[in-house]
């Protein structure tokens, strides 16, 4: 999969600019607070559809525009001039189209184009709390499986639906015991495939992570991944109907897949509690390059990968070993000072000043 082209119209500090890419190695270089990243983040979200860095669709478009637009010209093995965009307006809609024909359903859109994203804060996925490492599994399996989106938007839906009737049991008794049963039922359903789907994944990551982390670590070191806590429908729906009095104490839903972590060990110790930071770090590239490995496996095709300012985070052996491993895939990389990075690679040198490119 190659990114030949990206468009911007008023994207956060991004005006009127088109980037055109190599089917290699691509860096931008500039200062800090240029655009480098908001230009990663507009490629990321015609695969994602949701930014790696904020929430807010409102903080896409330039202040004082009424609406941004980013669009993507690009190759599959399906199909050599695909195009997807997205515009965001100021009241908070959104339009998607790909191939010019409107999409309505992000399960439909997301998927087409696909990328990884590799930041400074994904150095953290190891060693932060269970949300980055969820976080990590949707990003890749929405990208992989449009079913696996639909279910998770729907999971979400009837979560927050299920919480307000605890926040409000007491007040509206009635409307809690006539459809409290109804939600538990469609968590329970909907809990079993999404955390089978990632159960699964992280069956396959663990394999495919091992011979990424003992190239990287000069076979010193074993890694092997977990998915916790995967159940049965007939699991959660023990769970919810033993623990009900609790969730209307606690006011909220505390059984689920928003609760599931990965268990991430190294050599058989925990990579979280006992990991030194040169392995927990080892540990998230490693995981970040695999996740490029298993869409080449599933879909036949390498994603494009977007690294954001990681080189200058890495040490020399990490740095040698990504740009070592990155020969035939498309990769863009932003970077303060990476000419000298750029022409020892023969890569193409795109230079970002003010939210222009050249």
């Amino acid at each position: 999969m190659i990114c030949k082209k990206a468009s911007y119209y008023d994207f956060r500090n991004i005006g009127t600019q088109t980037l055109e890419f190599d089917k290699g190695i691509n860096f931008i270089c500039g200062d800090n607070a240029q655009g480098k990243t908001s230009a990663l983040e507009g490629i990321y979200l015609l695969a994602q559809g949701r930014s790696h860095r904020t929430s807010r669709e409102k903080d896409f478009i330039r202040f004082g525009r009424d609406f941004s637009e980013i669009a993507i010209e690009y190759s599959s093995k399906k199909r050599d001039d695909a195009k997807l965009s997205i515009r965001y307006f100021a009241g908070g809609r959104k339009y998607c189209r790909k191939n010019g024909v409107p999409v309505g359903r992000m399960s439909e859109f997301i998927g087409n184009f696909r990328a990884i994203i590799f930041t400074p804060e994904h150095l953290s996925i190891v060693k932060e709390g269970p949300a980055n490492r969820r976080f990590f599994l949707d990003s890749a399996l929405s990208q992989l499986y449009p079913e696996y989106l639909s279910d998770l938007q729907a999971y979400y839906k009837n979560l927050m639906q299920r919480n307000k009737l605890l926040q409000n049991a007491e007040e509206d008794s009635f409307a809690f015991s006539e459809t409290i049963a109804l939600w538990s039922e469609n968590l329970a359903l909907l809990g079993e495939r999404i955390s089978g789907y990632r159960s699964r994944y992280i069956d396959t990551l663990s394999k495919v992570i091992a011979p990424v982390f003992n190239d990287m670590t000069g076979g010193k070191e074993a890694p092997e991944l977990r998915y916790r806590d995967l159940r049965t429908a007939d699991e959660y729906r023990k769970l919810f109907t033993e623990n009900l009095d609790k969730e209307i104490r606690n006011r909220v839903t505390m059984y689920g897949i928003q609760k599931d972590d990965i268990d991430i060990e190294i050599n058989g110790k925990s990579a979280r509690e006992f990991g030194s930071q040169g392995q927990q770090r080892s540990a998230a590239l490693a995981m970040k390059l695999a996740e490029g490995e298993i869409s080449n496996m599933i879909s036949g095709e390498y994603p494009v990968f977007l690294f954001d300012d990681i080189l200058s985070e890495l040490d020399r052996n990490r740095r040698d070993y990504i740009m070592n491993g990155i020969s035939g895939k498309q990769v863009i990389i932003t970077a303060c000072e990476g000419e000298s990075t750029a022409k020892r690679y023969g890569a193409r040198l795109i230079r970002c000043k003010d939210g222009e490119f050249c």
